[in-house]
């Protein structure tokens, strides 16, 4: 039998209708602050909003009609029972980290290609890993072309492309050409299903950018995609320190994200966020604690009391920290333990550290022995004659504690009990002969497996080069743009 988990409860369905209502009146009266695109306001415009320059103002009769349609929306979805939970994890590495932590040093440096290129060959390399987003932004190629050297670094040091996100309007077509040639020529494949991501990003509060909306609009265009909204709100920054005005906050943007959607694409798009918090002491946002872990738990709440179905903590093993260690583990474990006894069965974040800003392969390493823990927690255990091992017992209990001999134990050791590869489970006098830490052995690990692990690139030399070209071109019309604006 696996192991039953149940989301713990936080709010009250008065605390979720109050905070609802109270959002509710936030939408009718604060105006969203949007560097729209044309097209963009026209669609806006046509759904009566009222677009004075930046400026975009609900009308109260519209915003009422949205509720009616997430009352609507809630029945339907709740109108079929919920889905068993998965019995398996999932998790990726994912971040979009500027600096890299060494593999030998654990000191902090801007990332380089050669870094996303060994991370890229050990990610294929680790059966079960998969991968959600670089890790590594490499530092060492010209700065507005980060994201697209990114994205062709992986295809050139992987089996296929994996996502990396856009966000400059002049990238997403070359982001295009790459990916058709890293997928044979299908130019109507990639449009159907391009592997990178573009989507609108909300600023908190209640602002969107030209460039975010430049993005989702092209992309909209260029491949059909309905528009993809974003929001990660911050407690005590972009929204109210309190958790209750966070969560009204946050279900306000929301409600304004759906706005939108009905104005371009006639279709809600459900509740787009989970907030994180303010770390006072230093001034900057955190994934981890039990504050976040708060937000996270009534954000998946508040989204079924507004759209219903069944929602789980959007939450993976995030931390703070700088580099592998106490801290690292204590709030990834923390924060994936809660998120897993809540129901979530994926996770990203592998490999990253201090808020994704930071991509480690020792910290990778860790992470993939703390999934593996957590998926015997949830594996549980079998009732079954054989499991029972009634026969057992009454054969070797009376001969003394001789289980490892019989093979019974031989059977079933492997799946029955948990042998982790990094943690130490010696006794003392063992360990005192070779005081080898867990960190250490990971970074061991991770060194292994930057020598060995193969390119598993299927592309030819030509494709190659073609990639090259386009990464190249691009870095020279950035050189020629920084040399323009430096000479006035």
């Amino acid at each position: 039998m696996t192991l039953r988990t149940r989301r713990p409860a936080i709010l009250s369905q008065v605390d979720q209708r109050r905070i609802l209502e109270a959002a509710v009146r936030v939408v009718k009266r604060v105006p969203l602050r949007c560097q729209g695109t044309p097209e963009f306001l026209d669609h806006l415009t046509a759904a009566g909003y009222q677009v004075d320059g930046e400026l975009i103002t609900f009308p109260g009769h519209l915003v009422d009609e949205l509720v009616d349609r997430m009352a609507a929306h809630k029945a339907a979805a709740n109108a079929h029972p919920p889905a068993e939970l998965p019995s398996r994890l999932e998790y990726s590495t994912s971040g979009q980290g500027l600096y890299c932590c060494d593999l030998e040093t654990d000191l902090l440096r801007l990332a380089t290609v050669q870094d996303l290129a060994d991370l890229s060959r050990v990610v294929e390399a680790i059966p079960g890993l998969g991968r959600a987003h670089p890790t590594f932004i490499p530092q060492d190629v010209p700065k507005a072309n980060g994201d697209l050297h990114a994205f062709a670094t992986i295809i050139l040091n992987s089996s296929r492309p994996y996502r990396v996100s856009v966000y400059s309007p002049q990238q997403v077509e070359r982001f295009f050409e790459v990916e058709v040639i890293a997928r044979g020529g299908d130019r109507e494949a990639v449009r159907r299903r391009p592997t990178f991501a573009c989507k609108l990003w909300f600023n908190s509060p209640f602002m969107i950018t030209r460039d975010n909306v430049e993005v989702a609009m092209k992309a909209r265009a260029l491949f059909g995609q309905p528009l993809e909204i974003s929001i990660m709100p911050v407690a005590g920054s972009s929204t109210p320190v309190t958790m209750a005005g966070c969560l009204v906050h946050q279900t306000a943007e929301s409600m304004v994200c759906n706005l939108l959607t009905l104005a371009v694409d006639n279709r809600l798009s459900g509740y787009r966020c989970g907030a994180l918090a303010t770390d006072m002491r230093s001034g900057v946002f955190t994934q981890s604690g039990p504050d976040v872990d708060l937000l996270q738990l009534a954000s998946a709440e508040m989204s079924e009391y507004c759209f219903g179905g069944q929602v789980t903590v959007s939450r993976g093993p995030t931390t703070t920290a700088k580099v592998p260690g106490a801290q690292s583990m204590m709030e990834k474990s923390l924060a994936t333990l809660l998120a897993v006894l809540s129901g979530t069965r994926s996770f990203g974040s592998l490999a990253v550290l201090a808020v994704a800003d930071v991509g480690s392969l020792v910290q990778l390493m860790l992470d993939i022995e703390l999934m593996e823990y957590l998926q015997r927690l949830l594996d549980g255990l079998a009732v079954d004659e054989e499991r029972l091992a009634e026969e057992v017992i009454a054969t070797v209990s009376p001969t003394g504690a001789r289980f490892m001999e019989h093979e019974h134990t031989l059977r079933h050791f492997r799946a029955e009990l948990f042998s982790p590869q990094l943690a130490d489970r010696r006794v003392a006098g063992a360990w005192i002969g070779d005081p080898l830490e867990m960190v250490e052995r990971a970074r061991s690990r991770a060194r292994e497996l930057v020598r060995t692990a193969p390119n598993r690139c299927p592309l030819s030399e030509a494709d190659r080069r073609a990639i090259a070209q386009i990464v190249a071109e691009a870095d020279r019309e950035a050189l020629l743009e920084r040399t323009s604006v430096a000479g006035g």
